[in-house]
């Protein structure tokens, strides 16, 4: 995500959400949660300030980052060897997650623009979902209006099915099934339907992108859109800062007409 966003498009995209305070109940008691990243700092971007949240009421926290994103436009005054984009990025998404006391990260290096379809994608997906246990999966909306990126198209989507085929033990027959199916919630998501209150960490969210410092050629501007964007959502659960998601239940992402609602 590289928007930048002013208060009139922060405004029209808050109008007509309708936000379902269970569905944010249920993000805020997850345990066991587990992020999965197109690109090094998509999970601070949708997700930063909850994350760090869970991380401090006990949660168990795990972040896959999917690409190496060697294709990157850094904002460095001269072009990178691309070896040394991917290192640079693994760095400072090591430095982004220290900020926010998550320790557990994977990285699965796939190359930038070139992430596997979803049916084979999920498949690494069930694998790493199974190993972990989790109640809660958080991911990049894949359904976003316009997007093009097959990386965030892709991971999206094969997170979605990785849930859906979660509990199935004929599928991924070398990886046990243990528990069941995780709700899933999706970031920069046009629609989202909850909000959880990041009051306590918005500071840690900024800084954790911030850390990405390749990424940014105006830090400033994007600091700016981010509390903006925090503060609508606030708006929305009665807070000063929020994150939103669409949060579906496993059932819910199955021929059901009105998960969209």
């Amino acid at each position: 995500m590289r928007m930048i966003a002013d208060d009139e498009q922060i405004d029209r995209h808050l109008q007509g959400l309708r936000i379902n305070k269970e569905k944010a109940t249920i993000l805020a008691s997850s345990k066991r949660i587990i992020s999965f990243s197109p690109h090094p700092d998509d999970s601070e971007i949708i997700a930063g300030g909850f994350l760090a949240s869970a991380v401090e009421r006990g949660a168990d926290v795990k972040i896959v980052v999917v690409s190496d994103d060697r294709m990157s436009l850094t904002s460095m005054s001269k072009p990178l060897p691309m070896e040394e984009i991917v290192a640079l990025r693994k760095r400072e998404e090591l430095e982004a997650l220290s900020v926010l006391g998550i320790k557990n990260v994977e990285f699965l290096e796939y190359a930038d623009s070139e992430v596997p379809e979803p049916r084979a994608l999920s498949r690494d997906f069930i694998r790493i979902m199974r190993g972990f246990q989790p109640d809660l999966a958080v991911t990049v909306d894949p359904f976003l209006p316009y997007e093009a990126h097959p990386d965030h198209i892709n991971t999206g989507r094969g997170v979605m099915q990785a849930v859906l085929f979660h509990a199935y033990p004929y599928i991924v027959r070398d990886a046990r099934v243990s528990s069941g199916a995780p709700v899933l919630a999706l970031g920069a998501s046009a629609l989202p339907n909850a909000v959880v209150s990041i009051d306590h960490t918005v500071d840690r969210k900024v800084m954790a992108i911030l850390a990405h410092k390749s990424q940014w050629p105006d830090p400033k501007k994007m600091e700016e859109t981010i509390r903006r964007l925090s503060a609508g959502y606030g708006r929305l659960a009665g807070c000063s800062y929020g994150e939103a998601f669409k949060v579906l239940l496993p059932d819910e992402i199955h021929v059901d007409t009105f998960a969209s609602q």
